[in-house]
């Protein structure tokens, strides 16, 4: 089973949708997850359709930001759990291995509202004993190296994201394929690189899938690329 996550920055654009269509034939995810789609559930619905996926899911925009959509295909068994404007919680089903946990993850933006984000990832974590898998755009670094140009990160909140995972018992899936996610101004001297999204993992949802990766599949335009899990 493979899971393909990406923060796409709208879907209005006819070339997002192309290239989504591309990254879909192409990584043939089970389970397909959105965020910024910055669109409505009927055109959603539409793009499901047209995608080939069975079943679908989605959170509403708000205003002219923000947007989740979960699709998947017919040999994975989805039931939703929860969801909120920043994620979309699901039990998984997946031939013959028992239910599992998957939450698709979008955090704030804003700087503002870390901490917000950090209880969020806590309280997810008490909200059930299956096996759990979190995967997304956090919108956070862990470590110095998550981030090239320009100034380095703050340290208290690469340690505030870093206790979130540790209290929530959640361990990093290695990533493959780029050091970085996400960029800004690039060709410029102000050129930002950052490792914003990511996933994360319990050990017995380790014990489940113990060969799993995660890759960067780059993708041409967003300025953050796709994960494929």
């Amino acid at each position: 089973m493979n899971c393909l996550g990406w923060n796409c920055r709208g879907l209005g654009n006819s070339r997002t949708v192309r290239a989504l269509n591309d990254l879909v034939k192409n990584r043939k995810p089970d389970i397909l997850f959105l965020s910024e789609t910055i669109s409505d559930a009927n055109k959603i619905e539409k793009l499901r359709v047209k995608l080939g996926f069975a079943q679908g899911f989605s959170v509403v925009r708000i205003g002219r930001s923000g947007g989740l959509a979960l699709f998947w295909k017919t040999n994975v068994d989805c039931s939703i759990m929860g969801y909120s404007q920043n994620h979309i919680d699901l039990a998984v089903n997946v031939h013959s291995v028992a239910n599992w946990r998957l939450t698709l993850y979008y955090g704030f933006p804003e700087r503002a509202r870390r901490k917000e984000a950090w209880d969020m990832i806590r309280n997810l974590a008490r909200l059930s004993s299956l096996p759990w898998c979190i995967m997304g755009d956090f919108n956070d670094l862990l470590y110095n190296a998550d981030k090239k140009g320009n100034n380095l990160h703050p340290r208290a909140l690469m340690e505030g994201f870093r206790s979130a995972l540790e209290d929530s018992m959640l361990s990093e899936v290695d990533l493959t394929g780029g050091l970085f996610t996400w960029e800004k101004g690039r060709g410029t001297s102000d050129w930002i690189q950052e490792r914003l999204d990511r996933a994360f993992a319990t050990r017995e949802w380790w014990l489940k899938f113990p060969l799993c990766n995660l890759k960067v599949v780059s993708t041409p335009v967003s300025d953050h690329d796709a994960i494929h899990l």
